[in-house]
């Protein structure tokens, strides 16, 4: 299920082209799965296809792998995932202090189950996450498929208490970055914060997305300087502190006009 797993700190993988052949798509998880000990990960120029959750992090027996990089590595795949398990190129659980920076991020199709995917996520009580300059397309070649894509997430869907940083999830995230990344063709918003308090989002452009979402009281967010075809909307309690962004109606994308 899992290429490499990755619990002692400070490896770096770099330059390797990697492809998930599988009889089935849900005998290809992970790539990479970073656990407990393997604070300081680096994924470098990377080329990565064909995972359900390519690179995953979590903590393990009250450990956390930490401070990672994932940095101008490309994660795709060549079909829709037939799986359950969540379909996610860069699935973050728990860490705090990672860097996720010039990637390229595409064609993440969850077929079966509830059908909803991410670019990437980072969730379960982690800090100071940062994504920044990634280019996340969600349907480049798989285009016209059934269910939700949405681009980048600080808090994703939720966590079980159980799996948590602090055993509570009081904040799925906290401090998170997200900063000048292109996301592009989503079937749903092309950033959503679910639980993530003081976090900025600045000087990204999002292109056929149905926006930015920040929902339920935990989340807080500073959004400026953003290019935004489609709405900016604080849901369910969320709270926003808007500067100089540029966006459009929800309705001019159910019409599929794109004036930004």
């Amino acid at each position: 299920l899992e290429g490499f797993v990755v619990n002692t700190p400070y490896w770096r993988f770099e330059n390797l082209d990697i492809r998930g052949v599988c009889p089935a798509d849900g005998d290809c998880e992970h790539a990479f799965h970073v656990i407990g000990g393997g604070h300081h990960f680096a994924s470098v120029n990377n080329t990565i296809r064909d995972f359900n959750a390519h690179i995953k992090i979590n903590g393990q027996d009250g450990r956390y792998p930490d401070d990672g990089l994932i940095d101008h590595t490309t994660l795709a795949a060549t079909n829709a995932r037939a799986a359950t398990k969540p379909v996610t190129p860069i699935d973050l659980v728990t860490a705090s202090g990672w860097t996720v920076r010039a990637n390229l991020i595409t064609d993440f199709v969850k077929r079966d189950g509830n059908e909803v995917s991410y670019g990437a996520f980072a969730k379960g009580g982690g800090r100071n996450n940062v994504f920044e300059r990634n280019v996340v397309w969600c349907e480049q070649t798989l285009r016209g498929q059934p269910g939700q894509r949405i681009g980048l997430s600080l808090g994703g869907g939720g966590t079980g208490r159980e799996f948590c940083r602090d055993g509570r999830c009081s904040t799925e995230q906290e401090g998170g970055v997200v900063r000048a990344n292109l996301i592009v063709g989503c079937s749903d918003v092309g950033i959503y914060l679910n639980g993530a308090a003081a976090s900025k989002l600045v000087d990204n452009t999002l292109v056929d997305t149905s926006g930015i979402d920040v929902r339920y009281p935990t989340s807080s967010a500073v959004v400026d300087g953003n290019l935004v075809d489609g709405p900016i909307r604080a849901r369910d309690g969320g709270i926003l502190h808007l500067g100089d962004n540029r966006a459009t109606p929800l309705w001019r994308s159910y019409v599929g006009s794109h004036p930004v």
